[in-house]
């Protein structure tokens, strides 16, 4: 063992264990290294690892030290990181000193701990569970391939098959208790092995045998039952189907659970084909009665479902070793449907076409053998998979025939036909072309010496007539194609000596004895021949013929020049005689003259048919283009290695780097163009259809690879161009001007920022522009990418988020210039003269209504559209205050001094921002506590969305931070009113006067005043309310809000009108009688206490009567006419409401009280009897 190995691992284990929380990445780490050393598992990691996780278990399960809030944060990891080190260590052989002794051993400690975990699976975290069920899952064949293959009978083996046969029982319970969906897939998983590896091996020609299999354990095993095993796998193989949930089991009706069981059904029966048709009855049963059903599933999960199902069968129907399945596979697809299966049969029936038509094509380019020629393998069977055969496989150096019906079979549309193809190779795998076909298309050329330049290859389409033409009306004589093809050589070079014209021989002295003059004539003199070679090869060009020359002999040249070939060697010739003449000039330390005037004006122009050649097809002539840019590039390094002369500004016009750029913009712009007009022709034939929030609907790919996307072919040339200048890129922004082409321009953007970093910035800008676009997909798509880039990219922020506040300042101008412009207009409906004037009052009362509804209407109108646009403009700015909140104080300062309608659209247009924070609202609480003055409303429509979630308590930190900023500011009982439920008693105290105070008699106060009532005084989860109904309306009478005066009764009124959502009243007399007899006996009785008195008999009449007589009843025995007059006022008028019912109370008063009394009152001057 590598002693640096077990340092560091101890090192490891030390660092991520003294972490809190331990570090996961660390442990994960320490795994790896272990996996690599297994003997520091054996010697130290094991038992590390086994108490690693029994303590958590021993925790969780009530029996630990840690504190309960703590044990789930600190336990979860190191336990994970147990049982991976546990399932790693016992699912691989240990060294075969250990197999005997040690593991057994460590195999019980790990069989006793899940025991232990499994038993309390509901107060154990889900994730361990899992791991737990999966370490089983995996372990289990390998406890059985271990038994079976030691041959042992060592009673610590049978101690430990049957533990682990008790431990997979255990599941089975599990399986039947449990109703949650993740830790069913796991389950799902472990019948799906026991219903494998506990069934026999399938025939000879299926599957290909499994590592373990029934047959492998003996019928006379010492302990291990094979009986017993038949049963269990028959009956994994019945849970695993029943784990499908029914419309009277809704436990597991998840999407993700029922996929994977559907996945592992479907991956037994590739195991096990024996099974197929058993479990593909119940599968299909299953689905057919699940899906009439409405309730078990909604829409989207009976199509993911579906379509998961149809893919999992025709990847099963596609594989070689279910051919005996074939048939029934294809009869549940086509009761199934879908486009998968129609898309798979129609490329069947193509595939078939094309190679009839390719077959007849090659007969009739290519005489056929003689019979005697012929070997006895071309007329050899080969039956189509499912007959029943295996098929031989071609011996060395023979080709595999073609397939062929069975001699003296009739043939049938189905038989006389290939066999299907693999499903991989329809999916996306082109089949290049046999090398016997390109000897016939090279074979071709010789002979015709003609090049066609397009890719496109001419189809030739045989009708069935055409393909009984027998063989010997398709033969040509050789003599005949090689009479042919020499008239042809002879014309084409007749047409060549005529375009080549005569050119002098080319004389050049040795270099040493020629003069720089001399030397500068010649090389000015192969200039101009090159000119004049460019200007005969534009015939060429014209024609597109190919170039070549007659050798000394007089025969053909074994292999001809293609055209391109001629057009690399042109551009050569260019680049070159710019070098050459670069480097004379440098040698006689003269400038180099590129002036219009001089050979380099025509140089340029002997290329440009070429160029227009190449852009004319500029996907056909792809590779041409990138080898022309390669040469020029490769003389522009040549020339200035150091690249002083700036690629965005050559210091000449017709210097090669100028000829390089030049082709480069135009190349590229004709890809762009052609890339354009594919994704237009695309977006006709497939409409994109849109959902009902508009967004757009991804139309389903076609099975056929020959429709290119639009993007590929720009994304090539950004990725293969030597260099390409980041203002080309907006040849590519123009796409994203069009919703039919701004899926292109993003296709191409979002690849070329990541593949081409010099362009990135540039990509970024066009990005960050159309950020704001009006087409709602082409903008969300850049603020996709944006966003992308915006969290792996941190130094992009600033530039980020300058453009997102331009956009968000221009679409608040815009908004406040549309909304003066609406100010205007609903003036004009106001002071429009009539015509005709109306007469009388009733007519000019209805004209003035139908102005009113008109403006009504315009307002409305115009309203929806501004917030509609300032919504575009602020989309982008509102995404990354997502992200960096701090962005928002810009949203402030602009809210400062716009109008009132655009504050209103601000505050709507934030909501869903806002919400999003309510679960972290520590990021906003530093921006909202810096908001300027004149702000208010908006910092409070912020309050009010983090805290609108009733279900929920605000957090503490958001309550705090509000407080805190009232009493610095001195702001009003806005801002508390939905912080009633996060409050504490004390802080509720000293804020109702502030609350109370912001009654006024209207509507909106009372409202904000009764939702602060409510949360005071509603309870949640684990957490009573702050205050009971009756100790708020005591509060409601302390001295501190009774100085409100008449806001304190009114906030009486509304607490005794709050009502339910059934609209009866919230809360009951009974609060109000206890509140009263409390207040009653009080030192200070306040006057408010009577006036609640008076309002609870108003709300409550007939039941408040008993509680009111026993308030007047109190009072007069604590002689209220010795207290304060304005209570003795308020005493007289309540008592004499209760008139006649509170007669009986005058005798109580003394004779001289009343006289009192009845001064006030005459009421009171009734002599008591």
């Amino acid at each position: 063992m590598n002693r640096n190995a077990g340092a560091q691992a101890e090192q490891l284990y030390s660092e991520a264990v003294q972490e809190t929380p331990p570090d996961r990445n660390k442990l994960d780490r320490l795994v790896d290294l272990l996996c690599d050393h297994p003997q520091l598992i054996y010697d130290t990691f094991f038992a590390k690892a086994h108490k690693a996780a029994e303590i958590a278990v021993d925790t969780w399960h009530g029996t630990g030290d840690i504190k309960v809030n703590d044990r789930i944060l600190i336990l979860t990891v190191p336990a994970l990181w147990g049982w991976t080190v546990m399932e790693e260590t016992l699912c691989h052989a240990p060294p075969p000193e250990l197999l005997e002794t040690r593991y057994p051993q460590l195999a019980q400690q790990f069989l006793k701990l899940a025991e232990l975990t499994l038993a309390h699976p509901n107060t154990t975290p889900g994730p361990v569970v899992r791991r737990t069920i999966q370490a089983l899952t995996r372990f289990w064949p390998e406890i059985i391939n271990a038994c079976v293959s030691l041959k042992t009978q060592s009673p610590a083996w049978r101690q430990l098959y049957e533990a682990t046969l008790r431990r997979a029982d255990s599941l089975i319970q599990l399986s039947e208790q449990s109703n949650d969906p993740a830790l069913q897939m796991h389950l799902a998983k472990f019948f799906e092995t026991e219903a494998s590896i506990f069934t026999a091996a399938p025939q000879p020609g299926g599957s290909p045998r499994s590592r373990l299999n029934l047959d492998r354990v003996p019928s006379q095993h010492a302990y291990i039952s094979k009986t017993a095993l038949v049963t269990r796998g028959e009956r994994a193989r019945q849970q695993l189907v029943q784990l499908l949930p029914s419309s009277d089991n809704m436990r597991l009706c998840s999407t993700s659970f029922i996929t994977a069981t559907i996945n592992s059904i479907v991956y037994l029966m590739n195991l096990r084909p024996q099974f197929c048709e058993q479990l593909l009855e119940r599968l299909i049963n299953w689905y057919d009665a699940i899906n009439s059903s409405e309730q078990t599933m909604t829409r989207l999960q009976s199509v993911v479902i579906g379509k998961t199902l149809r893919i999992a069968l025709l990847q099963l129907y596609t594989r070689n070793h279910m051919s005996a399945y074939s048939e029934i596979l294809k009869h549940k697809l086509d009761a199934l449907g879908g486009p998968e299966w129609a898309r798979w049969q129609e490329f069947q029936k193509r595939e078939r076409e094309r190679r009839l038509r390719h077959e007849a094509w090659e007969r009739s380019l290519v005489p056929p053998k003689k019979a005697s020629e012929e070997g006895p393998q071309s007329a050899r069977w080969v039956p189509a998979p499912g007959d029943g055969q295996e098929k031989s496989a071609p011996e060395d150096g023979q080709v595999e025939p073609a397939y062929q019906p069975a001699p003296g079979a009739d043939v049938d549309v189905n038989t006389d036909l290939p066999p299907l193809k693999p499903l991989a190779e329809v999916l996306g795998v082109n089949s290049s072309r046999s090398n016997s076909e390109d000897n016939q298309i090279e074979l071709l050329e010789e002979r015709t010496k003609r090049v066609k330049l397009d890719k496109e290859q001419e189809e030739v389409v045989v009708s069935d007539m055409e393909i009984e033409v027998s063989e010997k009306e398709l033969e040509i004589p050789d003599k005949e194609l090689q009479q042919a093809a020499v008239e042809n050589d002879s014309q084409i070079e007749t047409e060549m000596q005529d375009a080549l014209g005569s050119e002098p021989p080319f004389e050049m002295l040795a270099m040493d004895a020629m003069s720089p003059d001399t030397r500068q004539n010649h090389l000015m003199e192969a200039i101009r021949r090159v000119i004049r070679g460019s200007e005969r090869m534009r015939k060429f060009i014209e024609h597109k013929r190919v170039l070549h020359s007659i050798d000394t002999a007089g025969k053909p040249a074994p292999r001809s020049r293609t055209l391109e070939e001629n057009m690399v060697q042109q551009v050569q010739l260019v680049a070159n005689c710019y070098l050459v003449l670069f480097e004379a000039c440098r040698a006689r330390h003269l400038p180099g003259n590129m002036g219009a005037s001089t050979e380099w004006s025509s140089m340029h122009a002997c290329v440009e048919d070429i160029l227009q050649y190449v852009v004319d097809a500029p996907q056909e002539l792809y590779e041409l283009a990138m080898a022309l840019l390669y040469e020029l590039w490769m003389s522009v390094v040549t020339s200035d290695p150091e690249l002083k002369c700036t690629p965005d500004k050559p210091d000449s016009e017709f210097s090669v780097l100028a000829l390089y750029l030049r082709w480069c913009e135009h190349i590229f712009d004709a890809i762009v163009k052609h890339s354009v007009r594919l994704a237009t022709q695309q977006a006709d034939t497939t409409p994109a259809a849109q959902t009902a929030d508009g967004s757009a609907v991804v139309p389903e790919l076609k099975e056929e690879k020959s429709q290119t996307e639009p993007s590929e072919l720009i994304l090539a040339f950004i990725r293969d161009a030597p260099y390409i200048l980041p203002a080309l890129l907006a040849k590519v922004a123009e796409c994203l001007k069009s919703p039919s082409t701004a899926p292109l321009g993003l296709a191409v953007l979002e690849t070329a920022i990541e593949i081409r970093p010099p362009i990135f910035i540039t990509g970024l800008d066009i990005l960050l522009e159309y950020a704001a676009s009006p087409d709602r997909a082409t903008r969300s798509g850049c603020i996709q990418v944006i966003l992308k880039h915006c969290s792996s990219r941190s130094s992009l922020l600033p530039r980020m988020s300058l453009a997102a506040k331009s956009h968000f300042v221009r679409g608040v101008r815009l908004a406040e210039k549309q909304s003066v412009e609406l100010e205007k207009q609903v003036a004009s409906i106001f002071n429009r003269v009539d015509k005709v004037l109306p007469v009388g009052e009733l007519a000019v009362t209805e004209a003035v209504e139908a102005r009113k509804r008109e403006a009504l209407a315009l307002r409305k109108q115009k309203k929806q559209a501004i917030e509609a646009g300032l919504a575009v403009y602020a989309e982008l700015f509102l995404k990354l205050c997502a992200k960096h909140m701090e962005l928002l104080v810009v949203m402030f300062v602009a809210y400062k001094g716009l109008s009132a309608t655009v504050q209103v659209i601000i505050r709507r247009i934030i909501t869903p921002l806002i919400k999003s924070m309510a679960d972290t609202p520590a990021v906003i609480i530093p921006v909202l506590k810096q908001f300027p003055v004149g702000t208010e409303t908006l910092a409070q429509r912020i309050v009010f969305l983090l805290c609108v979630n009733t279900a929920r308590v605000p957090a503490r930190e958001l309550v705090q931070a509000v407080l805190n900023m009232c009493d610095a500011r001195r702001l009003d009982g806005n801002f508390l009113a939905y912080l009633g439920n996060g409050m504490e008693r004390a802080e509720v105290h000293k804020r109702l006067p502030t609350i109370v105070a912001m009654l006024n008699g209207s509507a909106g106060p009372q409202m904000l005043v009764s939702e602060f009532f409510t949360r005071v005084t509603t309870s949640y989860l684990n957490q009573p309310s702050v205050l009971t109904p009756t100790e708020l309306l005591v509060a409601l009478h302390e001295p501190a809000v009774v100085n409100t005066e008449k806001k304190a009764e009114e906030a009486v009124r509304v607490f005794g009108a709050m009502t339910n959502t059934d609209g009866t009243l919230k809360f009951p007399p009974r609060v109000f009688d206890e509140a009263l007899a409390q207040l009653a006996g009080r030192a200070f009785v306040p006057v408010l206490m009577l006036k609640t008195a008076f309002i609870y008999r108003e709300q409550h009449h007939g039941v408040a009567d008993v509680a009111v007589k026993n308030l007047l009843q109190t009072l007069i025995e604590r002689k209220v006419w010795e207290m304060r007059s304005s209570l003795l006022n308020a005493f007289i008028s309540l008592f004499r409401t209760m008139l006649p019912d509170a007669l009986p109370l005058v005798k109580s008063i003394p004779p001289n009280i009343l006289q009192m009394m009845a001064k006030i009152d005459a009421r009171f001057g009734v002599p008591a009897s």
